[in-house]
């Protein structure tokens, strides 16, 4: 009797290890794969939400982003322009006194190797007093365009009333996405003649009063 209660013993556990490693063991694995697959998807909404809280704010803010796009035309136009910045001058030199002399442009440089942002670097000379050529560089940095200013060289005289008279030359720097410069066109093969060469000179003519 006893040997039948052991052998009903080990039936019933071998039956149980046999219950939990093809039923038990496989549903659990199934359903922590469920929960992997649930905190992947809770996190993909949560991203998801973020984006769309994103996306939300950019559309409402549209109207400002255009107008800080306006401004950054404005800044560095995507055209040079130097009419437009040789009549600011002249009229900024004649609200602040100063006497201007000499305005002398180049053509735009390429800026930063790889982009399309080039550089026209602009020599100026001006006369006046200390706070005519002062009220000037402050009009310089208050420009709807940006306008650098990399170097100030002064030098002073006396007028026979005993006036000091400032002549300073003036180092700028415009900025904009497109030059001057016509590109190189090669004649047609077969014609006999060379290329054609149409670069622009180095420099702009200078402005004078």
């Amino acid at each position: 009797m006893r040997r039948v209660s052991i052998f009903v013993a080990l039936a019933v556990l071998l039956a149980t290890v046999a219950w939990w490693f093809f039923l038990i063991g496989p549903r659990n694995a199934t359903i922590a794969d469920l929960e992997d697959e649930r905190f992947v998807a809770v996190d993909t909404e949560q991203r998801l939400r973020v984006q769309i809280r994103q996306l939300q704010d950019i559309r409402d803010r549209e109207v400002e982003y255009a107008a800080a796009v306006g401004r950054l035309d404005a800044l560095i136009p995507d055209r040079p322009r130097l009419e437009e910045f040789i009549e600011q001058v002249y009229a900024l030199a004649g609200e602040t006194g100063v006497d201007l002399q000499s305005l002398s442009p180049s053509v735009p440089a390429v800026a930063t190797e790889g982009t399309d942002l080039r550089q026209i670097s602009v020599s100026a000379q001006i006369e006046g007093e200390f706070f005519e050529i002062l009220g000037f560089l402050f009009g310089l940095s208050d420009m709807e365009r940006l306008v650098r200013v990399d170097g100030v060289a002064l030098s002073s005289s006396t007028t026979d009333d005993g006036t000091t008279v400032l002549s300073a030359s003036l180092e700028l720097q415009l900025f904009t996405l497109a030059d001057l410069l016509p590109i190189e066109v090669p004649a047609d093969e077969g014609t006999g003649g060379g290329s054609t060469d149409t670069t622009a000179p180095t420099s702009i003519p200078e402005a004078t009063p």
